[in-house]
């Protein structure tokens, strides 16, 4: 089941990760909202969602960092990629989910609030939590 993906991407906001993931990872600028809507792009180019986006049971103002897992199957032609339905539908609800979680005007990614040793147990954090799916397809993360 696992070995059915040929192609792995690791879309996430976690400055951990850097260095950690090699040739797979995007890091993105920006906050949980930013790699949701990153992941949804790569699924509407065929990929599919290898961890549930809301993992962890954090609100979006309980957690700044956010890694998603996809994978792709080896497609003989690239023009066409078939839309996986089950992983767009979680994109969206996780995005909507997110969204409605401030109030209107409200700024997501205002996080300054928190101390760099907050931060980095959040980041610590996701990547723990992240860590166990990475690990079941078989990434691996450098410790060095």
């Amino acid at each position: 089941m696992f070995d059915e993906y040929k192609e792995y991407k690791v879309v996430s906001n976690n400055p951990l990760l850097e260095g950690k993931v090699s040739s797979c990872l995007e890091l993105v600028s920006g906050g949980a909202l930013s790699v949701f809507e990153k992941a949804r792009d790569y699924i509407h180019l065929g990929w599919t969602l290898l961890n549930h986006p809301l993992y962890g049971n954090f609100t979006p103002k309980q957690q700044p960092y956010r890694t998603i897992l996809l994978g792709r199957k080896a497609v003989e032609d690239h023009k066409f990629h078939q839309v996986d339905l089950e992983s767009l539908q979680l994109i969206e609800g996780s995005i909507q989910r997110f969204s409605s979680g401030f109030p209107e005007g409200a700024n997501p990614l205002s996080f300054k609030h928190f101390s760099q040793e907050i931060l980095d147990d959040f980041a610590t954090l996701d990547l723990y939590l992240v860590s166990v799916n990475l690990e079941r397809y078989g990434i691996k993360l450098n410790t060095a």
